[in-house]
């Protein structure tokens, strides 16, 4: 299975049934559930992390950076709207930094990146 593109299809599989899985237990609730969190990141989390098996310790690299730099980009483009525009663009209220971003979101910045670089591979990049 070191075909990209289909690795790239059944990842993409993965995640929407992760996602449509966390959908359907969440959409009677209205608030926050760490059950429901759990559910919606562990999906594209564990895909991501399984992927070290086929290309190496370099994917897990890849999620950990990617992770940090994605929720950096989004906490200064937050702050930098604010401050500009004098309204945000969203907010976050658990585990938030200053209302910008939150610790919640890391998973699925090193999960997306991660799929995007198998997009690349399966592209050709």
């Amino acid at each position: 299975m070191k075909d990209p593109k289909i690795l790239f299809m059944f990842l993409v599989a993965v995640y929407l049934l992760g996602f449509y899985v966390s959908y359907l237990y969440g959409r009677t609730k209205g608030t926050f559930r760490w059950v429901e969190y759990g559910v919606f990141c562990i999906v594209p989390v564990s895909s991501s992390l399984a992927l070290s098996f086929i290309y190496g310790v370099k994917i897990i690299y890849l999620f950990l950076l990617s992770a940090g730099i994605g929720m950096f980009l989004e906490y200064t483009a937050g702050m930098a709207y604010h401050k500009t525009f004098k309204e945000r663009l969203w907010t976050y209220s658990l585990f938030s930094l200053g209302g910008y971003t939150s610790w919640l979101t890391l998973p699925m910045w090193g999960s997306m990146s991660v799929a995007l670089w198998v997009l690349g591979k399966a592209v050709g990049l």
